[in-house]
């Protein structure tokens, strides 16, 4: 459930400094959330499906390109699964490929943000993307139900399609 006071945000990367950049801007600008880091989908399952947080989280950030199982494969498995489907996920990646961006929204991802973006256009997307995940929050208070369609978010410079 919820905690529209204290979001639950999940971050999946196996890349150790992108992991600690996360926490950095959570830290300083993203307070309010409570952040929990994970290096790999397998660590996330886990995590997931014993309910270590007494709770689903609010949103998951998600690299694609990660050891043992893939952000592909863990998008996939979290929207083939009824107890989480419901999770916003927005995949923070490095890949630019049409291809790679067309398969995540295919698969269910709410939103794509570009993670070779500087500090600075980094923490404006996670605004952008706190912004929009407090409107759905606020619709989905106000009719009791998840709204049909989510707005594609994309990073302010905007990632080429071509």
């Amino acid at each position: 459930m919820s905690n529209f006071s204290n979001p639950l945000i999940y971050a999946v990367d196996d890349d150790e400094d992108d992991r600690y950049l996360l926490q950095c801007i959570f830290a300083e600008h993203f307070k309010e959330c409570n952040l929990r880091v994970f290096e790999n989908g397998s660590v996330l399952l886990t995590h997931l499906t014993h309910q270590l947080d007494g709770r689903l989280p609010d949103l998951i950030l998600l690299d694609l390109e990660m050891p043992v199982f893939s952000g592909f494969d863990i998008l996939r498995f979290l929207k083939c699964n009824e107890e989480y489907r419901s999770i916003p996920i927005s995949i923070l990646s490095a890949l630019h490929n049409r291809d790679h961006i067309e398969r995540c929204y295919e698969l269910g991802t709410t939103s794509y943000l570009d993670k070779t973006q500087s500090y600075i256009q980094l923490v404006s997307s996670i605004q952008h993307l706190q912004h929009h995940w407090s409107e759905t929050q606020t619709l989905k208070n106000k009719v009791g139900k998840k709204p049909q369609n989510l707005q594609k978010i994309f990073d302010l410079k905007q990632i080429p399609l071509n």
